[in-house]
């Protein structure tokens, strides 16, 4: 489905007339960006050390 969507938006980046509707967007950027309810290293995925490292890069594990 990515090499779906590609090809469906790539108009966007060659046609400088283009007009561009971010409506097209919202479900792609939902579903690759969303946030958890416990916030960002606070909900025990396996980036969540990552997100913890970034905020308080002096704590130590």
């Amino acid at each position: 489905m990515s090499s779906r969507l590609i090809t469906m938006n790539d108009v966007y980046s060659f046609d400088p007339d283009a007009k561009v509707d971010l409506d097209d967007f919202v479900d792609i950027v939902g579903r690759n960006f969303k946030q958890p309810k416990e916030g960002l290293g606070f909900d025990n995925s396996p980036s969540s050390h990552m997100w913890r490292t970034l905020m308080w890069p002096t704590r130590f594990l």
